[in-house]
């Protein structure tokens, strides 16, 4: 192996983290595998950075990864598909603040979509289709000699021999090791790679294609060993993430008795198998290792398992699931079974049957060792589903809400679900069915379950109340009300479509979303920051946010640091405000009512700017302070009549007044600077929504432009509502 020094070229290997927080995998054996692969054929440095565990804003980033330099080479991991629009955002900003540095990126969602994420006007150079090892030593040894990246997809170019890698280099985690256990439950490493099944919803083609590789038996208790000197394995669920374990059941036998010959074991191994080769001695093996297992069941529908290509023989697959249940209770293994609810071609009947087999797989005997999992059938792009969308549509009358639903700010999870999986069964009707049928059957299992008697049966317990969470009547209630207002977005914009098609006018789409260039996700442990940034991203899937600079300020100023804990969570997530005592302005005001109120108003660096009813200390007046910099100027009085202009000393570029007025004095005018000034504020009735208003001067004149219709309190003044 070369022996790298810092001042040596970089080659920087960045995962953009992930935003579901809880329980995450340690380890990123994907990265640590082809750094090490790089390491070992070239002179070049590798480091590895998990924005899951970085901490800090994008300030902190930009220094840490300049701290790593010089690089020859930035890869970005886009992992999966919900990675999509953040890892674009980091991406960006990694362009603006390293222009002259080559970088490329890969994944699952990049091999599936190249197109995606290499375009004209894209941040990045390159893509890598496929597994990296190979595409990624080819354009370091590019760079590394002078040359440029000539290509813009490399790959794919798999590695059929996995024991011709070299080690995993697990000291490419070295940021992280001393708080390791702090920061996963579980550790993560891979011992096969690819899956020889063509299951339709699966993306796992998109990367590996159809045929399964693993290291020889006794390289994959090697590389458990050489783990083992990294870390205690028992304070670990190691997580054996390969997309299918054990197909060839010599490997398997082969690997679980080294496993009990050399001693490693953890808390718990954790994999995803199928049942249909395990037999008696296989639970029994499985078992002694510490291992339980997922099973990607999917359904118990004949039907339906055709439908999806699990297997030829629907009878065969279900009876290895009845065997599974029997053997698991003889040995104790504990095993969970994943169901997808409304696959395409969903029907009643095939819904029913698999609920019908689902409660004797589970209720038969007096305890069962397996425990079941639901998704909904996601669309994931490179699954066959996803490349015969049109021919699914036309067959079984399945829609697609959302058939680019990687591409939006919010709501991804949803978007990525709802479909009409028939045109007998609706999105509707799916989730109906669904909370009505396994919210009973969660509840029998929870009560039949056995588990192993060691401390990492909280792990199971723990999953079996995650569903029963998922399965309640508020969480149903929800996803019915979240997919009429679904339906009413696509409907109308449908017809904004239309009408850009027969408009000849040069403005942007109404469509089209905001390039934001400033990374998003770095601190998702943090549930104020997750719920600060959803508001972002929500009003940016809207088109309410469009100007970089407000964006940035509603990513980076924490409005708890304003108003109370309860105050800031209502305001990010759009509600009223308590109501002031009349004719007093509201402390605060929703999320969306302060972005289009900052649209309007648009504030830039050096104005100077009033804000009559906000209060020197206010969330929106740090925003102003934000947005006007150090060298403009943000005038708010604690207090006073908002509606007239005594209190402001000189012109002003911009005016705030965050209350209803029957209208604005024109004493107002002259206060403002023209030509430009403006004003933003409520005009309206007492008792009904009122206009929200930008007041523009030109001369002796007001250019009014009405934004949105809001209800906010009224204003008590010279010429307010009521009477100071």
């Amino acid at each position: 192996m070369n022996v790298t020094r810092h001042s040596d070229p970089c080659v920087l290997l960045i995962s953009p983290g992930i935003i579901k927080w809880t329980d995450m995998d340690f380890g990123l054996p994907h990265l640590v595998a082809l750094g090490g692969y790089l390491q070992h054929h070239l002179n070049v440095r590798v480091e590895i950075l998990d924005l899951n565990y970085e901490g800090g804003d994008h300030n902190q980033l930009l220094r840490t990864i300049e701290s790593l330099g010089p690089h020859v080479l930035i890869g970005l991991s886009c992992y999966s598909s919900f990675d999509f629009m953040r890892v674009m955002t980091l991406a960006r900003f990694l362009r603006r603040n390293f222009p002259e540095t080559p970088m490329v990126t890969g994944g699952y969602h990049a091999s599936a979509l190249p197109q995606d994420l290499v375009f004209e006007g894209s941040p990045f150079d390159a893509v890598v289709v496929g597994e990296g090892e190979e595409p990624m030593r080819e354009m370091v040894e590019t760079l590394l000699g002078g040359g440029r990246l000539d290509k813009q997809r490399y790959g794919p170019k798999n590695i059929q021999d996995l024991d011709s890698l070299p080690p995993y280099q697990w000291e490419l985690l070295h940021r992280y090791w001393p708080r390791a256990h702090m920061l996963g439950r579980k550790f993560q490493i891979y011992l096969s790679r690819g899956c020889p099944y063509r299951c339709t919803f699966c993306m796992e083609r998109a990367k590996t294609e159809y045929k399964w590789r693993a290291y020889s038996a006794e390289r994959a208790i090697s590389e458990l060993q050489r783990l083992a000197t990294f870390t205690d394995l028992s304070q670990w669920v190691i997580n054996l993430a390969d997309p299918l374990f054990g197909f060839q059941r010599q490997w398997r036998r082969q690997v679980l008795e080294g496993i009990l010959e050399h001693g490693l074991l953890p808390r718990q191994y954790w994999t995803l198998t199928r049942s249909d080769d395990l037999n008696d001695e296989d639970v029994k093996l499985l078992a002694q290792a510490h291992f339980s297992i997922g099973i990607g069941a999917e359904t118990g529908s004949p039907e339906m398992i055709l439908k999806m290509q699990k297997a030829k023989n629907p009878e065969r697959y279900l009876g290895a699931l009845e065997r599974l249940a029997v053997l698991s209770r003889k040995h104790g293994l504990n095993w969970a079974a994943n169901i997808i609810v409304g696959h395409p071609g969903e029907t009643q009947r095939s819904m029913e049957e698999t609920h019908a087999f689902l409660t004797r797989l589970f209720t038969s005997a007096q305890e069962t060792c397996g425990w079941l999992s639901f998704d909904p059938y996601r669309l994931y792009p490179g699954a066959l589903i996803h490349l015969e969308m049109a021919r699914y549509e036309q067959q079984y009358g399945t829609v697609f809400y959302h058939p680019e639903w990687w591409k939006s700010w919010y709501d991804g999870p949803f978007r990525a679900e709802h479909i009409d999986p028939s045109d007998e069964v609706s999105y509707e009707d799916r989730v109906r069915f669904m909370y009505k049928a396994y919210a009973p059957l969660l509840e029998q299992i929870q009560q039949r379950f056995r588990g192993q008697g060691r401390s990492v049966d909280r792990v199971f317990k723990q999953s079996l109340a995650e569903q029963a969470k998922l399965m309640s009547p508020n969480m149903r209630d929800y996803l019915l009300r979240r997919a009429a207002q679904a339906k009413q977005e696509v409907a109308s914009k449908r017809q904004l479509s239309m009408m850009e098609e027969t408009t000849s006018s040069s403005k942007p789409s109404l469509n089209d979303k905001p390039t934001l260039e400033l990374p998003i996700g770095l601190q998702v442990r943090d549930p104020k920051i997750r719920l600060r940034e959803q508001a972002v991203r929500r009003l940016l899937e809207e088109g309410v946010l469009r100007t970089e600079a407000l964006i940035e300020a509603m990513l980076t100023i924490a409005p708890e640091a304003h108003l109370s804990e309860a105050d800031a969570e209502s305001m990010l997530l759009d509600r009223a405000p308590t109501s002031p005592k009349p004719g007093k302005s509201a402390p605060w005001l929703g999320i969306r009512t302060y972005a289009m109120a900052l649209e309007a108003m648009e504030p830039g660096l050096g104005d100077r700017l009033a804000d009559l009813t906000s209060g020197p200390k206010g969330y929106l007046v740090a925003l102003w302070r934000k947005l006007v910099g150090n060298e403009g100027e943000v005038v708010a009085p604690r207090w006073g009549d908002p509606t007239t202009p005594r209190r402001l000393k000189g012109t002003f570029d911009r005016i705030w007044i965050g209350g209803a007025m029957p209208r604005v004095p024109e004493t107002f005018l002259p206060v403002l600077a023209d030509p430009g000034g403006r004003l933003v504020t409520f005009l309206g009735p007492r008792f009904l929504p009122q206009d929200l208003v930008c007041l523009e001067r030109h001369g002796e004149e007001w250019k009014e432009r009405v934004v949105a219709k809001i209800r906010v309190p009224v204003l008590a003044g010279q010429a307010g509502w009521l009477r100071s």
